[in-house]
């Protein structure tokens, strides 16, 4: 028994592990009138390292110029417009009625109309399903009606909705 008693006091007492410092996340750099300080933002070694590689990389400076490649909404806006050499009043309302009008005659325009014309599709919308078994019957004279007043290939599908 005392054989045992002198292996339990044999163990060594642990010994307690260093406390770890807090890390610093600010510090407070003097302002350059000298006058206050202010917290400034302690970066990491791996953010640092990470900017020298993009910066090596890019063979720029420390900073990426944040608007190289932007360009106002009003300058792309105004140039895109430019570019589609839109007409006015080239398919207002009353511009349609009178082409469809034209087209179709008085009988069918009264009873249907040319809602819009867009990218060579004009949708029609009717009243009865009579009236758009009438149109689906004419729709190669009404297509040539209507590419006589909007220009060639102005009008290459018909889209009949009921209205």
């Amino acid at each position: 028994m005392a054989a045992r008693k002198k292996k339990e006091t044999d163990t060594p007492t642990p010994v307690p592990l260093p406390v770890a410092k807090p890390r610093r996340r600010f510090y407070m750099q003097k302002m350059p009138d000298g006058v206050g300080e202010r917290a400034v933002r302690v970066r990491s070694a791996r953010k640092g390292a990470r900017d020298q590689a993009m910066s090596d990389f890019f063979c720029c400076g420390t900073e990426p110029v944040s608007d190289r490649n932007q360009r106002s909404m009003e300058s792309l806006l105004g140039e895109l417009l430019s570019e589609l050499q839109l007409e006015e009043d080239s398919m207002g309302p009353e511009l349609l009625a009178e082409a469809w009008r034209d087209a179709v005659g008085d009988g069918l325009a009264a009873v249907s109309s040319l809602q819009s014309v867009v990218r060579g599709t004009a949708r029609i919308a009717v009243n009865h399903p009579t009236v758009r078994y009438e149109i689906t019957r004419l729709k190669p004279q009404i297509m040539k009606a209507l590419n006589r007043a909007f220009g060639a290939g102005g009008v290459k599908r018909i889209v009949i909705a009921s209205a």
